[in-house]
């Protein structure tokens, strides 16, 4: 098995999935089904949790997810998911997901999302991960968000 580098750059640990929100998705409202929403985030999140852990890894908890417009059927939406905090096995992912209409390309931020992934060995245990390097002001920012919140809610 190859060796986890000591740490990763945050630009590293990124994830992005897009999905064309069809009838079968849908609430009676004909909006994106609430359930089907978190499914998205919840897969967003873990491809940037598995890029920086260079693998295993659960989801520990969900902790705010904030609605802000609704998606109907038909839009295509868009999940990008970064690394914004680790601890020693467990990362702090924000989600961003936005709607758009393909046929307009009108693109609306339409949901945020903090999800906590902890990296696991084989035998399901937490294994360490890599340190996490922010290089931009804005990877600074996030760091320094995701570290605040952490402090002011040890319970999570």
């Amino acid at each position: 098995m190859a060796q986890l580098p000591e740490s990763r750059p945050m630009s590293y640990s990124r994830g992005e999935i897009s999905v064309l929100i069809m009838p079968h998705m849908a609430n009676l409202l004909g909006d994106l089904f609430g359930g089907n929403l978190m499914a998205l985030v919840d897969q967003a999140a873990a491809i940037a949790a598995i890029r920086h852990a260079g693998g295993r890894v659960v989801t520990a908890s969900i902790h705010k997810v904030d609605f802000r417009e609704r998606i109907p059927i038909g839009s295509l939406v868009t999940c990008r998911s970064t690394v914004d905090f680790v601890g020693s096995s467990s990362m702090d992912i924000t989600v961003e997901v936005y709607a758009e209409t393909p046929s307009t390309g009108e693109r609306k931020h339409a949901n945020t999302a903090h999800v906590v992934f902890v990296a696991i060995d084989e035998d399901g245990r937490p294994k360490r991960v890599p340190r996490l390097i922010p290089a931009t002001q804005e990877e600074k920012e996030r760091y320094s968000a995701a570290e605040r919140y952490r402090q002011e809610n040890p319970q999570r």
